[in-house]
């Protein structure tokens, strides 16, 4: 029998004792925020396609008033997080595998949706928005940080629209596989061979060149093995993610597994239920982060959410404790993490009326609004989205989650997030707990979220050792400040309108309702992302013959990739695959991509009857009661679609 008990599952970075005992060694209670790099230029620097091979347009872009400076924006897209993909000489000069374009080039990071830039003084190799160099050991990398996935841009009638901590359309996975045939392209075909090599070597070259090759041959090796882990599969079924979407969780979870058993790539679990990229706005002000909210915000929760995602996308780390370390040796530069953290607690989300009024969409019909708003109160909205003021800087949200038999949506993720397991390795017999004398320990056998836990923990704990290096000291006071800083100090978890026991793992099999401020710009919809317009969130989910019949239903197969938004429907226009072969065709009858569920508006999904403060009615024999309501026209559709623009 496993030994892990409740406590095990908590995806909260340190038990209670934990902080507690580090608070007591230490002494330490002042508070010092890192320092912020300064852009040194007046834009934010974004370079636009006229023309893109999806059919997109573009020939200006603005931002919208997001209570970001210039200065702000500029940093969070070039700071590193320490995230060590490839040797950024190789990067710089690395061809696609079909010609001699550069796989950095603007045309091919824009194919695959990340977002192109001119060069600056903060990135001076013009590298897309959240690719960014770092330095490690000595040694010189090009990695990600937070804004690659979460930097968006959709366009207008000849206007692209950035958005800050917006949910990107990037395809992480076709990037990788198509960076893993790029780099075996050039390790096997000698002219590809020949051109990288004097590009990267310079006058070294010959000399030095089957040096290189090595080190070529081993970050292919690297790419290759990454790919190989996170093959997504469900039984005999290949599950592409396509644009918009990445199945982070699982990718996280194999990247620790690797690590704890770095001669055995069979741990693994397959990385098959990808969701939509998160939007940030609002992130700080959260008691639970996550589609699933197994991101708990209190605390120490931002630390230990931030430095999982870290390690997710390739920083160096190493699970096996050294002689005199407190924790675990990695890339990871906690600092910056920090400090991007705390920059998105001034961060507000988009407003639609803002860009309308300054003509950049079309202008809200309020009374079409208001009309709406009656739709969004009848049908119980605002019990699950909470209102907030997105400018004031004391919002908070309070989660309501919906248990999976309540929303009735793609159940996947969450239950993979809970369900995965994977073999200890290098944590076998060590204590889940490791400053709780009473803490079980680690069997062969672990369930992911304790060992993501630990692994976490241990990275955070430990002092930075490249330059300039920490000590122990420096780096407590560092954990210490940013716990102080936070806004968040006290959670309950709030699920179908009850608190809940928060330690209990089976909480966690539920999704997040947030705030819909700025959900006009986060379409595709639904956590998976199988509803492409929010119009079409309020109609109800068919069967492919309902909807060859003539019923008025959510597609079963829509495109994804396109960036110009339908203002009516609020989604990304449909274009015809056949005429822009690089579209992805989403397919909801796949494994994970289920558009069932959340069907309020169109009386299958019933609602909770609540009682005047809020709290679910129970028969006699103490089940919620529940009651589905009409569904609504295609006028009340556009309205409340009009109301939403509004938040």
């Amino acid at each position: 029998m496993n030994s892990c008990n409740r406590n095990s599952f908590l995806p909260n970075l340190m038990h209670p004792s934990h902080l507690a005992i580090l608070i007591a060694f230490t002494g330490i209670y002042g508070c010092s925020q890192p320092s912020q790099i300064s852009a040194a230029h007046n834009e934010r620097d974004a370079k636009i396609s006229k023309q893109d091979s999806f059919g997109d347009s573009a020939n200006r872009v603005v931002y919208p008033q997001q209570n970001w400076s210039t200065t702000d924006s500029s940093w969070f897209y070039n700071a590193t997080q320490g995230s060590n993909l490839i040797p950024y000489n190789i990067f710089l000069h690395l061809e696609v595998a079909g010609s001699e374009q550069l796989f950095r080039s603007d045309e091919n990071m824009d194919r695959l949706r990340y977002l192109p830039q001119k060069a600056s003084s903060l990135n001076p190799d013009a590298l897309p928005v959240g690719w960014v160099k770092d330095n490690h050991a000595g040694k010189e990398y090009i990695g990600f940080n937070c804004a690659a996935c979460h930097t968006s841009q959709i366009n207008y009638k000849g206007t692209a629209i950035r958005i800050d901590g917006g949910a990107a359309q990037a395809d992480m996975d076709l990037m990788m596989n198509d960076l893993a045939t790029a780099l075996d392209a050039s390790v096997k075909q000698p002219e590809k061979f020949a051109r990288l090599a004097k590009k990267v070597l310079q006058g070294k070259y010959p000399e030095q060149a089957e040096m290189f090759r090595t080190e070529l041959i081993n970050a292919a090796q690297k790419i290759n093995a990454y790919n190989r882990v996170n093959e997504s599969r469900r039984g005999d079924q290949s599950i592409p993610y396509g644009y918009g979407r990445l199945d982070a969780f699982g990718r996280i979870y194999n990247r620790i597994l690797t690590h704890l058993t770095p001669s055995d790539p069979a741990n693994r679990n397959s990385p098959n239920a990808p969701v939509s990229y998160s939007y940030l706005w609002d992130t700080p002000h959260h008691d639970f982060v996550q589609w699933n909210g197994v991101g708990d915000n209190e605390s120490t929760g931002p630390l230990a959410r931030n430095v999982g995602e870290a390690l997710g996308v390739f920083a160096t780390f190493d699970l096996q404790k050294q002689p005199g370390d407190i924790g675990y040796r990695s890339s990871v530069v906690l600092s910056n993490l920090i400090q991007m953290e705390k920059s998105m607690e001034g961060l507000w989300s988009p407003s639609w009326q803002e860009l309308g009024e300054k003509q950049v969409l079309p202008a809200v019909n309020s009374a079409l609004a208001a009309k709406g708003y009656e739709v969004f109160l009848e049908y119980q909205c605002n019990s699950c989205h909470e209102h907030i003021e997105r400018t004031d800087p004391a919002r908070r949200v309070i989660a309501q989650f919906a248990s999976l038999p309540a929303i009735g949506t793609d159940p996947l993720m969450a239950l993979n997030a809970l369900q995965y397991t994977g073999k200890s390795g290098a944590f076998k017999g060590e204590k889940l707990h490791p400053r709780d004398p009473d803490s079980p320990v680690f069997n062969a056998v672990t369930p992911m979220l304790p060992a993501l836990s630990l692994a976490t923990e241990g990275v955070i704990v430990e002092p930075d050792r490249d330059p300039p290096a920490q000590t122990n000291a420096a780096r407590q006071e560092e954990i210490l400040a940013a716990v102080k800083g936070n806004p968040i100090k006290k959670t309950q978890r709030h699920v179908d309108y009850e608190v809940v026991n928060k330690e209990d793992p089976r909480t966690l099999a539920a999704y997040k309702a947030r705030p819909l401020n700025g959900i006009w710009a986060t379409a595709p919809y639904l956590h998976n992302g199988s509803v492409p317009s929010l119009y079409e969130l309020f109609m109800p989910s068919c069967t492919d013959a309902e909807i060859a019949g003539g019923k008025t239903c959510r597609p079963n197969r829509f495109t994804v990739g396109t960036r110009e938004i339908d203002p009516i429907k609020v989604g990304f226009v449909q274009r015809d695959p056949a005429e822009f072969p690089g579209l992805f065709v989403f397919d909801t009858h796949l494994p994970g991509n289920s558009n069932k569920g959340h069907e309020y508006t169109s009386g299958v999904t019933p609602l909770f009857i609540l009682d005047e403060k809020g709290h679910p009615l129970k028969d006699a024999d103490g089940k919620p009661q529940m009651r589905k309501l009409q569904p609504i026209s295609h006028e009340q559709r556009l309205a409340l679609v009009e109301y939403l623009k509004t938040l």
